[in-house]
């Protein structure tokens, strides 16, 4: 079976701040962060996840890692994951090109029949088990837009 053609349309970079979009134009708020900045708050476990989280996501291929100002984002070319350091967990949400009914879900926002917010929360590195491995690679596959045949 042939591999699904990714879009080769180059990304939009914000004259700004220099950040990359799929969109041109695309709304954002233009400033750099640091990871230090974003998890000052939250207890040294939170960061413990966050590193898990980051070294499944590049043992599926090069990702963009964008620290901002209440989140930090991951991006192929498209942004697929992004996670909300709490003071003792993580919230985060993958973009799927389907919806997936399972408990670690609590939430799943619908925008188009191809485009599906998936809310999730993390309490420590064990909730990164094989099921978020499995999704990881899913978004993954999402960010480098293989859905779009």
């Amino acid at each position: 079976m042939p591999e699904p053609k990714t879009s080769s349309k180059p990304l939009w970079q914000c004259p700004i701040c220099g950040e990359k979009f799929t969109t041109a134009n695309q709304w954002h708020s233009c400033g750099k962060f640091s990871l230090k900045e974003l998890f000052s708050h939250s207890e040294p476990h939170v960061f413990r996840i966050y590193r898990k989280f980051a070294r499944m996501v590049r043992a599926c291929g090069p990702v963009t890692i964008i620290p901002q100002k209440t989140r930090v984002t991951f991006q192929v070319r498209m942004r697929f994951v992004s996670l909300y350091p709490r003071k003792s967990h993580l919230l985060g949400g993958f973009i799927f090109d389907r919806r997936h009914d399972h408990p670690k879900f609590h939430k799943v926002e619908t925008f188009s029949p191809r485009n599906h917010l998936h809310h999730f929360r993390l309490h420590s590195e064990e909730d990164l088990d094989s099921d978020f491995a499995g999704w990881i690679a899913e978004a993954y596959a999402v960010g480098e837009q293989r859905h779009l045949t």
